[in-house]
């Protein structure tokens, strides 16, 4: 089917069926071009069903809302019907778009507290996926570096889930109406863009990994784990070519079936999830004065530059860490509350990770996952404030 052909019977869908009674996953993946365009057939994730068959949140998503047990992160792969929705078909290095419906998560913000635009996505890739692979060994696990947790994978994109562009069809809604009117169309996919590491072999399966953490906020101390994933494999193949320089075009016509520039050029976009469903806070730590970046440029094949390696220079930190947990289900007489701290010292972020955690989580909705160099060269203890909130309904 065409791109245009998939657009237009999903608008139809979407339109007959109630935002606020389904969650969200992927459905659609696309290679982005050199325009920043998507190109050739779309690829589908693992166990996907069609809308036309039906919407059921228990069919369709995987959701988690304790990681206590260390549930798998994705569908069995046996749920796959590749004959009918195969695989994605793309190569090293290229950029990949992940597609998925709003379902009134950025038009309906206040319906309940949420984090700083509907949380944050995150994607991990692996070459090394089992159906046995828990939330626990990936999420806050694996690094971009790829030497976090078990090693079996990297992170490779971290992004909000509102996109700052998606919405749906909903008279009345001013995000709807406002977004509306700028792009020029009636409803807005979202997405969550990507790369491939350039190292991987011409042939084989990797594997994609969507995680959405949209914890529901009880104070700005403590939340609610929920979250969402949906995985995907890639076909390898060396006859697709990888893209190092997207040049994008301003032309809102193709705002439908084309990338968004932001999230290319900053593929690890969203760092914390805020405090409460303010905005996180901003970068501490990076000290412009005795920190020297050198940039080095390196070519090959035809002569352009395609890697530029930047490195920074810092000196060692060391952090202590303390981590409230609670064991236990909230109101569990056989709770226990634990303060540990824990002490690396560091010329750049050193990950952090929440181990243990059950349905209520002791932490501030601000507890930085640090993955990247990206404007953390020292950790620094983040100032949590607000009054808890209440009155929220779910949905």
């Amino acid at each position: 089917m065409s791109l245009k052909g998939i657009t237009v019977a999903a608008i139809s869908l979407l339109a007959a069926a109630p935002a606020v009674k389904a969650h969200t996953w992927v459905e659609y993946l696309y290679h982005i071009s050199s325009t920043g365009t998507f190109t050739g057939n779309p690829g589908y994730p693992i166990g996907y069903i069609p809308r036309s068959q039906g919407v059921s949140d228990d069919v369709h998503q995987n959701k988690i809302l304790d990681t206590t047990t260390n549930p798998p992160i994705c569908k069995p792969l046996s749920s796959s019907n590749n004959a009918q929705y195969p695989p994605l078909q793309a190569g090293a290095g290229d950029y990949i778009a992940m597609q998925y419906q709003e379902n009134g998560h950025v038009t309906q913000p206040d319906l309940t507290l949420r984090p700083y635009r509907g949380g944050n996505v995150y994607v991990y890739g692996t070459m090394q996926h089992q159906d046995s692979d828990g939330i626990n060994d990936v999420l806050n696990s694996w690094t971009a570096d790829g030497t976090g947790g078990n090693k079996k994978g990297k992170l490779l994109a971290t992004h909000y889930f509102d996109d700052g562009q998606c919405f749906q069809d909903a008279p009345g809604n001013p995000i709807a109406q406002q977004r509306s009117a700028k792009y020029g169309v009636n409803q807005l996919y979202c997405q969550t863009d990507l790369q491939l590491p350039t190292d991987l072999a011409s042939t084989g399966t990797y594997t994609l990994m969507w995680v959405w953490n949209w914890p529901r906020i009880i104070s700005n101390t403590q939340n609610v784990t929920e979250i969402y994933t949906t995985c995907a494999q890639i076909d390898l193949s060396a006859s697709s070519k990888s893209e190092s320089i997207i040049k994008f075009s301003n032309n809102n016509a193709q705002i439908q079936s084309a990338a968004i520039s932001s999230q290319v050029h900053n593929l690890i976009e969203a760092t914390a999830l805020g405090i409460g469903t303010s905005s996180p806070p901003a970068p501490t730590g990076l000290d412009e004065a005795t920190t020297t970046p050198s940039t080095t440029t390196s070519s090959k094949g035809n002569g352009h530059s395609h890697v530029k390696t930047v490195t920074v220079t810092a000196e060692p930190a060391t952090v202590t860490q303390y981590q409230t947990i609670t064991m236990g289900a909230g109101g569990d007489s056989s709770a226990r509350t634990t303060t540990r701290p824990s002490t690396f010292t560091t010329a750049t972020a050193a990950p952090t990770k929440q181990t243990v955690t059950s349905a209520v989580n002791s932490f501030p909705t601000s507890f930085v996952p640090v993955t990247s160099v990206h404007g953390f060269l020292k950790v620094r203890a983040a100032r949590v404030t607000g009054h808890a909130r209440r009155g929220f309904y779910d949905y």
